[in-house]
């Protein structure tokens, strides 16, 4: 029996030669116009079909591959026992209270000193790699960790970490929460989330990077041969993790340390100008949302913490140099105006990238750009004016959601141990344990804690209509920004989780056709989300 399961193995393993060269190649065809003729509803139909065969293909290898998390590390649902984690407040507070006050405190670190980056023993992020992965060359900034904390006195602390990088998955966040455990105890830390900018020109925090066909050959080997995890091929360092992690620590610490009392403030401004949405819908904030803290010391740095949803591909999505992209000139920039810490966070993104037709630079070096944009936000954040003083009202919840994962190709990466993701078995099936948050500020300026790349209209309407969707079908959820009840609905995305892109279930178009849907772990994960925040909005109402 152990023959033939390796025989199995080794037949799969062939099959999944074709599958690695099918999946990861980037879509080349546009059907996102609205309304479509007979023709191309023939195509879709046609598309559909090879997606359901890839599909099929994909499950056949997941029930026989052996693969790390093949028995014994996936429950079934009904033996999960869900991670001990922070679940943030079981009822919102609408008042002032006598001791409400608020409190920020920064920290923020590189990720690199100390470590050889170019020795060729790292993976770039950002693609996903048949043969060979991309190692660095170079590096033009940093990779940084910025941490800020966040008290209103009343509520506990609230810390979130984000990190320049592709995406955390869960499981590492589970690893820091738990590094963090006792800390946050004696802090009364009731929310720590971890999110990342999502830059394709950093090293890997994922997994997903390994050159996809060796690791595919090398893991199941590894599985029936040795039975040790750490013999698993993954876009990840264990050296640069395990470093990543003590820097995160360090960081948190010292953003508690660091709080101090002051006032917080609400702004935005407009940058449509520089924002390009490359996929119908076309839907999107074309705002920078800030947060500005002022502190009581009038000594001490304000502390910004600013959310845009943009993709940091400026360097393409498969450069050989590290860069945290526009962000670090972003920060710079306006540290060296007014000394402010800022944290930019990444917000609702979907297909959004940077638009740089509209600044000015010298191409004579491919830096200049970044450098420019950067700058050219900056300038945008510095031209608020009318903001509103927020009261100190500080309120969060956590919620665990589960996501069908009926995305085969990264069912696969998690199985093979590339990604660290929670999941469970449902049947001969599997699916993601994630989760989602909200946080709410002042009573007026919420925040959807979204674990991946949100598609905007699911937050601010305009999804696609059923005419017009591959499926024929309507999207029919609400405004995720009407049901939360806030002022202003922002969004802070690959937050605690990177399950990928997160796409209306009438938007769902084909592996072969677009780049999202081949990163994307399910095809009803909008539904899923819409549901879950529904549903934590009245619990805590």
């Amino acid at each position: 029996m152990k023959k033939m399961r390796k025989y199995i193995a080794v037949l799969l393993a062939m099959c999944m030669v074709g599958f690695c060269f099918v999946t990861p190649a980037a879509a080349v065809t546009d059907y996102s116009s609205a309304g479509y003729s007979s023709s191309e509803k023939i195509g879709h139909t046609f598309y559909q079909f090879v997606d359901k065969l890839i599909t099929l293909l994909g499950k056949v290898i997941n029930m026989f591959m052996p693969g790390f998390n093949w028995t014994g590390k996936i429950p079934t649902a009904n033996a999960y026992t869900p991670p001990a984690g922070y679940k943030g407040e079981r009822v919102f507070d609408k008042g002032v209270y006598e001791k409400s006050r608020w409190s920020m405190g920064f920290a923020d670190a590189s990720l690199l000193t100390g470590l050889d980056v170019t020795s060729g023993d790292y993976y770039m992020a950002g693609t996903m790699e048949a043969m060979e992965g991309r190692t660095p060359t170079a590096v033009v900034d940093d990779q940084t960790v910025n941490t800020y904390a966040i008290s209103d006195g009343v509520s506990g602390t609230v810390v979130h970490v984000v990190l320049d990088g592709y995406g955390i998955a869960r499981g590492d966040v589970i690893a820091i929460r738990d590094r963090l455990a006792d800390f946050a105890a004696k802090n009364d830390i009731i929310s720590l989330n971890v999110s990342v900018l999502h830059q394709h020109s950093c090293i890997d925090t994922l997994g997903l990077s390994a050159p996809l066909l060796p690791a595919l050959l090398k893991n199941p080997g590894a599985v029936l041969f040795t039975g040790a995890d750490s013999n698993a091929l993954s876009g990840k360092n264990e050296t640069f993790m395990n470093n990543l992690f003590n820097v995160v620590e360090r960081t948190v610490k010292e953003a508690v340390s660091n709080m101090m009392g002051g006032s917080i403030y609400y702004g935005s401004v407009d940058i449509s100008d520089y924002i390009h949405d490359k996929r119908e819908p076309i839907v999107f904030d074309g705002n920078i949302h800030r947060l500005r803290f002022v502190p009581d010391n009038e000594s001490a740095p304000e502390i910004w913490v600013c959310e845009a949803g943009m993709h940091c591909v400026s360097f393409g999505a498969g450069p050989d140099v590290i860069t945290s992209d526009f962000p670090y000139y972003l920060k710079q920039y306006i540290k060296d105006k007014v000394g402010a810490d800022v944290v930019f966070v990444e917000g609702a993104e979907l297909a959004i990238t940077a638009d740089y037709s509209k600044v000015s630079y010298d191409d004579s070096e491919a830096v200049n750009k970044l450098i420019a944009m950067g700058r050219a936000i900056g300038d945008r954040l510095l031209s608020i004016e009318n903001e509103e003083l927020l009261p100190p009202v500080l309120n969060v919840k956590h919620q665990e959601m589960f996501v069908d994962a009926d995305n085969e190709i990264l069912i696969l990466a998690m199985r093979e141990g590339l990604v660290n993701s929670i999941a469970v078995r449902d049947g001969l099936g599997y699916k993601v344990a994630t989760e989602i948050g909200y946080m709410e500020l002042g009573n007026k300026v919420g925040v959807l804690l979204a674990p991946g790349e949100v598609a905007p209209e699911i937050l601010w309407g305009g999804a696609t209509s059923s005419d017009a969707s591959w499926n024929g079908e309507s999207w029919d959820y609400p405004a995720l920004a009407d049901v939360c009840g806030a002022e202003t609905l922002i969004c802070f995305g690959l937050c605690n989780d990177q399950i990928g892109y997160i796409i209306c279930d009438n938007d769902v178009r084909s592996y072969l056709t677009e780049n999202e849907e081949i990163v994307a772990a399910s095809t009803t994960s909008a539904s899923t989300l819409a549901e879950s925040f529904i549903t934590l909005i009245n619990s805590v109402k």
